[in-house]
């Protein structure tokens, strides 16, 4: 009579291990790039706006000629909550690129008042702006939307209420 016996072969185990151990390795390192990415697109820490070089400011001639060609359009403001029960706004809306050059950088200062049209809170933000993630500058009749986040919100704000004004730009 003939017996068969069959072994358990080790080496698929081994394969395994090895293979699980490399993906846990390349997550990592995956993982490890993406965070130092962020930290260089935007310094941690920074409250304020973005410092742009070379963006032009009120008072120059070439801003209050290009400032006209740029529209906000359906600038709305809504209200979320972080996990810490925190209260945010959310300024989000188009950004009109109506001029015959490509804008690089736009520079934004938003405020809010409360019920009683008393000044609450304010801050300046750079939604548009070079090396910030995969954005490119705005071709000329480009439009594209922008989202500013204002933490800290009380109570009595109102939502209906909201000042927004280009303050810096910079194009080619």
């Amino acid at each position: 009579m003939i017996e068969f016996t069959s072994r358990v072969r080790e080496t698929g185990l081994k394969v395994k291990v090895v293979a699980t151990l490399a993906i846990f390795i390349l997550a990592a390192v995956a993982v490890v790039l993406y965070a130092r990415y962020q930290k260089a697109a935007q310094p941690a820490g920074t409250t304020g706006p973005v410092v742009v070089p070379g963006m032009l400011r009120p008072g120059n001639s070439n801003f209050e000629y290009y400032k006209n060609k740029i529209r906000l359009e359906n600038v709305r403001a809504g209200l979320g909550i972080t996990f810490n029960k925190n209260r945010v706004a959310l300024i989000s809306g188009i950004i009109s690129n109506e001029g015959d050059r490509k804008l690089e950088a736009l520079e934004l200062h938003v405020t809010l008042y409360d019920l009683y049209n008393k000044f609450s809170k304010d801050r300046t933000a750079t939604p548009l702006r070079p090396g910030a993630g995969l954005y490119r500058p705005m071709e000329p009749l480009e439009k594209r939307t922008f989202t500013v986040g204002i933490e800290g919100i009380e109570q009595l704000w109102n939502p209906r209420r909201l000042e927004v004004e280009i303050t810096g730009l910079k194009y080619q």
